[in-house]
């Protein structure tokens, strides 16, 4: 089902395909985001655009099927001096009808090779209660170095993250 599907880099003529989508998850998973829709639904449209990284390390790349975009995975890499060789992996999402056919991994992967190009550790946090994010991270070679406690909060409800990383330079490859 996903051999047809493209992932490509967001470009800023992506916004409301973009914008559509990251609604679409925070509305249906407030759990799995930092962010909320409350705060993410007033935001212009041009906002949303200036987000969208138009080249260079930082990208959000898009899995499209047709001219539907049915799932996202950004990466950043930091930007204080002294973080700068690391990065992180946010806002992986695919839609309800898209997930079970291996979408999710290929957009994690794809965030993973780019972001050997571009830093030596890769960050990311998954929520606990996500057990197929989690198997799919772990399986992607992330290692767990941490649990935050009560890491978001939606309504009254608390919710555990997991903390994981992959080094590249612990496994042979070099980034630029």
């Amino acid at each position: 089902m996903t051999a047809g599907i493209l992932i490509r880099s967001l470009e800023p003529s992506d916004a409301q395909a973009f914008r559509d989508l990251r609604l679409e998850a925070l509305a249906t998973n407030p759990e799995a985001f930092g962010s909320s829709y409350e705060e993410e639904a007033p935001l212009p449209l041009e906002t949303i655009r200036s987000r969208i990284p138009p080249s260079g390390p930082n990208a959000i790349f898009g899995a499209f099927a047709g001219e539907s975009l049915v799932g996202m995975a950004g990466f950043a890499v930091y930007d204080r001096r002294k973080a700068a060789h690391k990065g992180l992996m946010w806002g992986v999402y695919v839609q309800a009808d898209w997930r079970g056919h291996g979408l999710g991994k290929r957009l994690v992967q794809h965030v993973i090779e780019h972001a050997s190009q571009h830093v030596i550790m890769l960050e990311a946090a998954v929520g606990l209660t996500n057990e197929s994010a989690r198997r799919t991270y772990h399986a992607h070679g992330f290692k767990p170095y941490g649990i935050e406690r009560k890491a978001l909060r939606v309504g009254e409800v608390f919710y555990d993250e997991e903390l994981l990383f992959i080094d590249f330079s612990q496994s042979g490859e070099q980034s630029s």
